[in-house]
């Protein structure tokens, strides 16, 4: 028999607009009054009252952050990839950035929270640039050695924009167990 693991849970007010990291790819949405529920750029999703329902975000994306300038469009540079990639990501793509430890170096100037609902503008195979301002930071950031054989490695994460319809929603971000 199947399971849910819950991993997480935000309640989208209604008409409002929150933003979940992607970790499953899965949540299980529920509106105590009928609603409806959009994600990103796709359709608005009809909730009946009191039912939930399990609905797919998309695939979960990370990187690992090797640099970042300090500019009003942050430019993230990934750390390799085997396989030929650097990332996975795509223009459109929401995103948070976080340090991974490296608080010395990663500062708060380049991160960004999921809730900010900020996208990826461009990329190239090593490159992703997003309309993230870290012009406040005191310099460009550079992994360095000692944080990168330390396991302190920043890191960018997809996110995704969660529209409500005219009432709340609560979204749950579940991972199915078992089989």
């Amino acid at each position: 028999m199947s399971v849910l693991n819950v991993l997480d849970t935000t309640t989208v007010s209604g008409s409002g607009t929150a933003y979940i990291v992607v970790k499953s790819g899965v949540v299980r949405a529920y509106a105590a009054s009928a609603s409806t529920i959009k994600f990103d750029e796709g359709p608005a999703i009809t909730l009946a009252a009191g039912e939930a329902v399990l609905l797919s975000v998309g695939k979960a994306k990370n990187a690992k952050i090797a640099a970042a300038t300090d500019a009003a469009a942050m430019v993230i540079t990934a750390e390799g990839f085997s396989g030929g990639g650097r990332h996975t990501f795509s223009v459109g793509d929401y995103i948070e950035t976080v340090d991974g430890g490296d608080t010395d170096g990663f500062t708060s100037d380049f991160e960004s929270a999921a809730s900010g609902g900020k996208k990826v503008t461009a990329i190239t195979a090593s490159t992703i640039t997003t309309d993230y301002d870290s012009s406040a930071a005191s310099g460009d950031y550079a992994l360095s050695a000692a944080d990168a054989t330390a396991g302190n490695i920043p890191l960018v994460k997809r996110a995704v924009k969660c529209v409500a319809g005219s009432n709340a929603v609560i979204l749950e971000q579940v991972q199915i167990v078992g089989g």
